[in-house]
């Protein structure tokens, strides 16, 4: 009997504001990396997981979606063209935009798994649209449907910061090449257990609800080996 697959939808939010330029290079090749790993863990999980990938980065600008819900296989490299700093950081406006608009493809989706990794070597400064309160309901909102939050970042106070927003998987990074590489490989083992518990745990005669329940509890332990 053909086992139906879980829809994994891998959402990264990359900030692009003027200060990445400083290691533009190392942070489109952790992506890069990142991006290689998901497509391992296809290969891997073939029979039971689906993988789709989105790409958002963000600056003043705007949030340029540069992957939106791709399967995983159409997905090519980033590169310097498509990844340009500039300006300041609306890291709340582009959270909630991109959360909102996953959110309405994937509540029609039976059995959806989404991990959502945020990465930023900066506070919020130039949101319009949304507030740190209004971010904090919506992602609590989302982790009671077994969302999955990360966030990782640089230059400020990333774990009362990602606290104020109701996210407890944090990594502190330091923005060097070497330590963008140390913490995408640390992003990259802890997205490969995640997927492995999933198959592990969740087997396919588990009803929804149940799968729902079990990535909720491995949200909450992450990064923990």
């Amino acid at each position: 009997m053909e086992t139906k697959k879980t829809q994994v939808y891998n959402l990264i939010i990359l900030d692009k504001s003027g200060s990445m330029e400083s290691i533009r290079k190392a942070a489109i090749d952790g992506y890069n990396e990142t991006l290689g790993s998901i497509k391992a863990a296809q290969l891997k999980h073939l029979d039971t997981q689906e993988h789709f990938i989105s790409l958002a980065a963000f600056c003043g600008c705007g949030v340029d979606m540069i992957y939106d819900c791709t399967p995983i296989k159409d997905a090519e490299k980033l590169t310097k063209a498509k990844y340009d700093p500039c300006c300041c950081t609306p890291l709340y406006d582009a959270i909630g935009r991109c959360i909102k608009a996953l959110a309405k493809k994937t509540d029609k989706i039976e059995d959806a798994a989404v991990l959502v990794t945020i990465i930023t070597d900066g506070e919020e400064n130039a949101s319009v649209e949304w507030t740190g309160p209004a971010i904090k309901r919506l992602i609590d909102e989302r982790k009671e449907e077994g969302w999955m939050f990360s966030y990782i970042g640089a230059d400020h106070d990333v774990e009362s910061v990602a606290a104020s927003i109701s996210i407890t998987n944090t990594v502190v990074w330091t923005k060097t090449t070497e330590g963008t590489e140390a913490v995408i490989c640390n992003e990259n083992e802890a997205r490969e257990r995640f997927y492995d518990k999933m198959d592990a745990c969740c087997a396919p005669c588990a009803s929804v609800h149940e799968r729902k329940r079990m990535r909720k509890q491995f949200s909450e332990e992450y990064y923990k080996k």
